[in-house]
């Protein structure tokens, strides 16, 4: 579901896209950026959702470690995601978004 990632040194956004080749977004019925954020802040990262986006904001001054961990918890809220959508037929495993 990511499209895109862009920011600046250590602001960065991630967007989430229904098909990556269109890069079509998901109706905004399906909070696509408050199921990725909840996945993370369970995880204990908060990050914020604007969206189909999802921003990260971190201290300006981290490790080599702290910044390896944001990536895996972001990695694995996103996955949680793929697997919730693909479960409630939001998404298909092409990566197609499915409307109906």
């Amino acid at each position: 579901i990511v499209g895109d990632v862009r920011g600046s040194h250590f602001m960065q956004c991630v967007e989430n896209v229904a098909d990556k080749e269109t890069r079509k977004l998901f109706d905004p019925s399906v909070h696509v950026g408050d199921r990725v954020a909840n996945a993370c802040e369970k995880r204990g990262l908060i990050v914020r959702p604007i969206a189909h986006l999802n921003v990260l904001s971190p201290p300006l001054v981290l490790t080599t470690d702290q910044i390896d961990w944001m990536v895996d918890v972001l990695r694995e809220g996103i996955i949680e995601v793929q697997a919730d959508l693909l479960a409630e037929g939001i998404w298909l495993a092409e990566g197609i978004w499915n409307p109906s």
